[in-house]
Formats: C-alpha cells, sequence, structure tokens
C-alpha cells in the first residue's frame, strides 16, 4: 500500500495558545502543467475539500463554470462551486471533488472523495497519515 504522512503544524490560537493542527501538503499542476505544492488542514468533519479561488486561478480554473452548490458551516452560509481536479498526497494520486469560493479561506482537505480511497489516522497530535487502500 501507498502511505503519506505529513507533521502537524504548530500555531498560536487566540483563544488557546499554542496548538497541533493536522496539515497535509497537496501536489497540485498549474495552468501549464507544473507541479506546485499547498498546505491543506486535514478535516474528517468537512463533508468535501474546499480550496482558496486564488488556486483555482492558478491552475487555470473558471469558478464559475463548476457545479455550483451552497455550503454551511461554523462561518455561515458560502457559495462555492464543485470541479473535479487531479492532486497528490505524497504518492498517492486522486481525482478529488473540491468547492471553489469566490472569498479567499483556508484550505481544508475533506472526506468524499478520499476517505473512500484511503484509511486516514491522526497520530499523537504529531502528525496525520494517508494510507491508500
Amino acid at each position: 500500500m501507498v502511505h503519506a504522512s505529513f507533521p502537524f503544524s504548530r500555531e498560536r490560537s487566540r483563544a488557546f495558545g499554542m496548538i497541533a493542527r493536522p496539515v497535509a501538503k497537496v501536489t497540485l499542476r498549474t495552468i501549464i502543467g507544473k507541479p506546485f505544492d499547498i498546505s491543506a488542514i486535514v478535516d474528517s468533519g468537512a463533508d468535501i475539500s474546499m480550496f482558496s479561488p486564488s488556486i483555482a486561478k492558478i491552475i487555470g480554473l473558471k469558478i464559475e463554470d463548476g457545479d455550483r452548490k451552497l455550503f454551511k458551516g461554523l462561518g455561515g452560509n458560502v457559495e462555492a462551486y464543485v470541479h473535479a481536479i487531479p492532486l497528490r498526497l505524497g504518492m498517492i494520486s486522486l481525482e478529488v471533488r473540491v468547492a471553489f469560493p469566490k472569498i479567499e479561506i483556508p484550505n481544508i482537505l475533506g472526506r468524499i472523495d478520499i476517505l473512500n480511497r484511503c484509511n486516514l489516522h491522526f497520530i499523537d497530535e504529531s502528525k496525520v497519515c494517508f494510507e491508500q487502500i
């Protein structure tokens, strides 16, 4: 099986001081095919992955060409457009539905198209591991 592991990010929180966040390095391709990396918070509670609109521009997507959906979360309602895009987590290659809103947001890896193809392990607030099924 193919694995990918990423260390938790240590960040300062206004409410809790130093906290550990599960963050994965996601490799995408630019509009001309050049690979580039982004960081995304691994959120097992998020239904779908959601990336910033600036990422859509880099990979050459017209956001509004996607399937328009309304998402509800802690921040209220967000309108976003869903596209299927190829990405890599280490050596794991997947095609994943990703929602792109028109507002800048933190990049998030959600469950759809990932957890049905990878086991996900959070280890001691030190690393997050994906294991391709």
